[in-house]
């Protein structure tokens, strides 16, 4: 039987089914880049080219996003040649931070705030920045005790203090325990304004920045304006285990836990209690996380962007002195 189909539209049928239309894929209600991209195996800035105009923090449901093409491209052939010699030394770059660094360089963060004796993430531009670790370094001796000295026995861990702001807001805190995600962070803001809550943060994150899913951070501490001085309220995202909104990269709002302080700290200082609701809810999620090994960070030391969050009076060294410690 002859075809019907003219030389040039069956050519062009010919061409669709040896090469494949580009796939797509619906959105639905809670997913973002990172699940979409971890689902077709595919990265985000792939999606984001794929689809001009994107805006990954306004995903709707129903919406339809075409997907980097699988068709597998044709193999060039392979030249042996020696890999490209690891560099040990960056010149640090306007807008560069340790994150963003440690990202390109594919080495921890710890590691480069060890290497270059750093405490924070703060970097000047045209600092030279160790990337690498030093070759002449030996590997640490491990002297064993001698074996006629009994074993000492562990320092008890000390009993937990009175849980004075977390023990209100524990139910809430100890809800989700069952199905935590694999935190790895804990970030804290502050709100930048003089008063609020998590009620009156939710309709602005939702109202005015668009955000599907509401308040950007886990947990709010307030300062007495509009919620109690030191009290912690629990938002919607930790009570179902859903992706922070709080910071610029969408992989790092996957493992990181947002805490936002009521207040300016660019303008006056951190007040005592809320000090000691943070320190207090800190310890808790790690204590109820021990695996994780949560690591503790300002906004500024983390954020792919630069801020100055949580204000240039949060009392940083203090702060990270009791928690880096822990």
């Amino acid at each position: 039987m002859r075809s019907c189909l003219p030389a040039g539209c069956w050519l062009l049928l010919c061409g669709m089914m040896a090469f494949g239309e580009p796939a797509t894929h619906t959105v639905h209600r809670g997913e973002t880049l990172y699940s979409i991209a971890r689902q077709h195996g595919v990265t985000i800035p792939e999606i984001i080219k794929a689809n001009p105009g994107l805006k990954a923090e306004k995903l709707h449901a129903g919406e339809i996003l075409q997907l980097p093409s699988s068709q597998p491209a044709t193999p060039e052939p392979k030249i042996s040649t020696p890999p490209p010699a690891k560099t040990e030394w960056v010149r640090v770059k306007t807008g560069d931070t340790l994150a963003k660094i440690s990202r390109q360089q594919n080495v921890p963060v710890e590691d480069l705030r060890r290497w270059n004796r750093l405490r924070g993430d703060q970097l000047q531009a045209g600092f030279l920045l160790r990337v690498a670790a030093l070759k002449s370094n030996p590997a640490p001796i491990q002297t064993p005790a001698p074996k006629s000295e009994p074993p000492i026995p562990p320092t008890p861990a000390p009993k937990p203090a009175t849980l004075t702001f977390v023990g209100s807001a524990r139910n809430q805190i100890d809800a989700p325990k069952a199905r935590l995600r694999p935190w790895e962070y804990i970030v804290v803001h502050h709100s930048g304004t003089t008063g609020g809550n998590a009620k009156i943060f939710d309709f602005y994150h939702r109202q005015t920045r668009g955000m599907e899913n509401g308040l950007a951070y886990h947990f709010v501490i307030g300062n007495g304006s509009d919620s109690g001085d030191g009290q912690i309220e629990v938002g919607p995202r930790w009570l179902e285990q859903k992706q922070g909104g709080h910071l610029a990269s969408e992989s790092l709002n996957e493992i990181a836990i947002g805490i936002c302080l009521v207040g300016d700290f660019s303008s006056h200082r951190l007040g005592p209690r809320q000090t000691a609701a943070l320190i207090e809810l800190v310890q808790y999620l790690r204590k109820m996380m021990p695996e994780a090994k949560l690591k503790f960070r300002l906004h500024r030391e983390i954020n792919t962007k630069p801020t100055e969050c949580p204000g240039k009076l949060f009392p940083s060294p203090a702060i990270h002195e009791i928690l880096d410690s822990n």
